[in-house]
């Protein structure tokens, strides 16, 4: 049974690859198909710019990959690769690369090639470090790294600046770069679950910034209050769970800046005091996959999962004006040559 199942999906891949050939189709959606190993001939499929291979069991992809230059949207989370495929490096227009919930614990210097990524999620990979080179990647506006093996943030993500939405909680980091705080479009910023001792002071230099969750951390150090009252543009602060959270004079200030939240001594509220804006408890939130920050109470839009993108293909003339802009060089050579 198992072998005729195999059969069976096997020849509907193939037949999605033909038909994305026959019809110079820009979207492939071949996720949840169980595969072991992608098919030789997705390498013809040579007008995609949406390939979604999540939730499969690839240990690897082919080089021929690379070939797909036009490719935009390459989602490769959920499978069982273990390391970060180099020819993903040569897919220079993507703008938005998903390789989550694998095994990949280095990134290429190479992915600063991406200099068209605006959404990277590397989240719960076991990845070490991030590559300096990242800085070259200066599009990037959602960068995803939480549940990792992270000690330290490059001083080269200063140089990020169209950044707005970062997650890194859930890893080990001690400290964070005074570079942080060149990020002047952060919006996000989730810090939590690490092992940082005091609250980054740079974030006063950040005014775009609203939400910043640096709780379950080591932080005993009591901020310097005039600092803390200059963030009065965050919507939110959250320290709790950090030592200097139940210390009189934290929850004193909590009570007089109304965006920072700290667990009540008595447990008697749930969110920052005499506020009822945001509801902290993340089990409280809508049920939303490992890609997304669920400690996020903003509605933050870009922090869409492979599982939100359009996977449909829009290959139909109302909806192919932008993706005319990318095909323009080669239609020009049979426009000159009819």
């Amino acid at each position: 049974m198992d072998a005729v199942c195999h059969f069976f999906r096997t020849n509907y891949i193939l037949a999605n690859c033909e038909d994305v050939i026959r019809k110079k189709g820009f979207t492939l959606n071949l996720s949840h198909y169980q595969m072991d190993e992608l098919p030789e001939i997705i390498e013809h499929c040579e007008t995609l710019m949406k390939l979604f291979l999540n939730q499969n069991k690839l240990t690897k992809v082919p080089s021929s990959l690379g070939n797909l230059m036009r490719l935009q949207v390459l989602a490769l989370d959920y499978n069982k690769l273990d390391e970060f495929p180099d020819c993903v490096c040569e897919l220079v227009r993507l703008k938005f690369l998903n390789v989550s919930c694998n095994n990949i614990i280095r990134l290429p210097p190479q992915l600063g090639q991406l200099t068209a990524l605006e959404t990277f999620w590397c989240n719960n990979t076991g990845l070490r470090a991030l590559p300096v080179e990242i800085s070259n990647c200066d599009r990037l506006e959602t960068l995803g790294v939480r549940g990792n093996c992270l000690r330290k943030l490059p001083e080269e993500i200063g140089k990020l600046s169209e950044l707005r939405w970062f997650t890194a909680e859930n890893n080990d980091i001690v400290e964070v770069p005074k570079t942080l705080g060149m990020l002047q479009n952060l919006v996000h910023l989730n810090l939590k679950n690490n092992r940082l001792k005091r609250l980054p002071r740079m974030l006063i230099v950040m005014p775009k910034l609203r939400f910043v969750f640096l709780n379950d951390n080591q932080i005993d150090q009591m901020p310097n209050r005039a600092d803390l009252e200059q963030l009065k543009y965050l919507r939110l602060l959250n320290l709790s769970m950090n030592p200097i959270s139940i210390q009189p004079e934290m929850q004193e200030l909590a009570g007089h800046l109304m965006n920072i939240y700290v667990e009540s001594l008595d447990d008697s509220h749930q969110g920052p005091i005499n506020g009822n804006l945001f509801n902290t408890n993340s089990d409280a939130l809508p049920n939303v996959q490992e890609d997304q920050d669920q400690d996020s109470s903003s509605d933050w839009a870009n922090s869409a999962r492979t599982s939100q993108l359009d996977s449909s293909d829009e290959s139909t003339l109302e909806n192919t004006i932008e993706d005319l802009s990318v095909m323009l060089p080669e239609m020009s050579r049979f426009v000159t040559t009819f």
